[in-house]
């Protein structure tokens, strides 16, 4: 026996605007974003490998990427 029918009947009613998308159809979004305001072409461009290499050089300090710029060239220097 369910104690309070009229609540359960809520409940019901609104599980099932839940799982039907009521609000989504109801109220559509212009733009498909996030609440940052970002959309999902910009998401997947922060995931790119090539964007995920220039953000862990610029976490890098300014000594650290001098060392890695003249490292790198003096191999180059030497074969001339």
């Amino acid at each position: 026996q369910i104690p309070d029918p009229e609540a359960c009947d809520q409940m019901y009613e609104s599980l099932v605007r839940i799982h039907t998308n009521f609000y989504k159809n109801k109220y559509p979004r212009l733009k498909d974003t996030t609440f940052t305001g970002v959309t999902v072409e910009d998401c997947r461009t922060i995931l790119a490998t090539d964007i995920l290499r220039q953000m862990e050089d610029r976490k890098k300090g300014t000594w650290k990427r001098l060392q890695e710029k003249f490292s790198a060239r003096k191999p180059e220097e030497d074969l001339k």
